[in-house]
């Protein structure tokens, strides 16, 4: 079996993951190649991992009509199945199906216009509940969606003790210090002004002798956002860690972290918590769906908060701070356990069935 993994960008927030899972279909004997924008992470990644790549950028996207070339272009590939992901790569597949001949798999990653999938041979949902979204507001059917959660490689991010002393001691922290992290990239749907105003309730409220630091590991998303965390800090009398600059590689800060807070308003599937959780950090999430279906509180994974509510989530931070170094341990050994639900092996055997269903 030959797919064609298509991606309509240069550049995407999870390219390595993507990348990582490609790479764990061809362990099943998957022969693989990538299709993306030329110039950018993805082709970076996929040259550096051994994948095949060819490069194309449609006229327009939102116009699959004016890309006649790509019916070439997979002629020329030659794949028994093209696995798109963003709605524009399932568009541009799925409208010149019927001149290629070759079934289209296509994964969404958040809520989308279901007219980007009607010709789609069958759909990928990275979460159960964004699966439950498009067919309660999209009209699409359920039996032609299957979900397979977006995977991180835990062994990855197990924490490596000489990097976090080392990066801690750069970042001005001391050994009793305990550090508080967010991530992503600082747009308002993160929720990174929730979290500072719940980090400021906690260093007021809390009664140890430990020094509390917090750090938004993350870069410029919509303009003006980093500053107005500043100041909100300011405001608040805290300080707050930021990088200069985006970070490609988030394992130092991670490691360097001791709680990890997601105090997101929305998202599709984080792969930013799978990231913390398997960098053995207990975490504080909202009380959205994609996150619920990760932390829950019978499995003692984990915290949840109410979304928006700063004193909700600064009540969550205090007791999982008040839990100890031995109950922050547990509930990150809980969250290690799960792991195993969203690794690429398992995410590969769930892919790679939804293809034979399809062929």
């Amino acid at each position: 079996m030959k797919v064609l993994h298509y991606v309509d960008a240069e550049s995407i927030s999870w390219s390595l993951p993507y990348i990582e899972h490609i790479k764990s279909l061809e362990k099943f004997g998957i022969e693989q190649a990538l299709l993306c924008r030329p110039g950018g992470d993805i082709e970076r990644g996929a040259r550096e991992n051994g994948i095949p790549v060819f490069t194309w950028k449609p006229l327009m996207s939102g116009m699959p009509l004016l890309s006649p070339g790509f019916v070439k272009l997979i002629r020329e590939i030659g794949p028994d199945i093209i696995h798109t992901r963003l709605s524009s790569a399932a568009g541009i597949a799925g409208f010149w199906r019927k001149h290629h001949g070759v079934p289209v798999v296509s994964t969404f990653d958040k809520p989308a216009k279901a007219k980007y999938y009607t010709r789609s041979s069958r759909c990928i949902s990275c979460a159960e509940w964004l699966k439950d979204y498009m067919v309660n507001t999209q009209g699409m059917d359920p039996a032609m969606i299957d979900v397979v959660h977006n995977p991180v490689n835990a062994a990855r991010f197990s924490r490596d003790m000489a990097v976090r002393n080392d990066f801690r001691k750069s970042l001005g922290l001391s050994e009793s210090d305990i550090l508080f992290s967010g991530m992503g990239i600082y747009i308002k749907s993160k929720g990174f002004d929730i979290l500072i105003k719940a980090f400021a309730q906690v260093c007021r409220e809390y009664d140890g002798q430990e020094t509390l630091r917090l750090a938004l590991i993350g870069a410029e998303g919509e303009k003006g956002m980093r500053e107005s965390y500043k100041r909100l800090a300011d405001e608040l009398g805290v300080s707050v860690i930021m990088p200069d600059s985006f970070v490609h590689d988030v394992r130092a800060w991670l490691w360097a972290s001791d709680i990890f807070v997601m105090p997101s308003r929305e998202e599709g599937f984080s792969i930013a918590l799978l990231e913390g959780l398997s960098s053995g950090l207990p975490a504080v999430v909202s009380d959205i769906e994609p996150f619920t279906e990760i932390i829950r509180t019978e499995r003692n994974n984990g915290l949840i908060a109410k979304k928006d509510d700063p004193e909700s989530f600064a009540l969550a931070m205090l007791k999982i701070l008040r839990a100890g170094r031995e109950g922050r341990a547990c509930i990150s050994a809980n969250s290690l356990a799960v792991m195993k639900y969203f690794s690429p092996e398992n995410a590969a055997e769930k892919t790679i069935a939804v293809y034979e269903r399809v062929l």
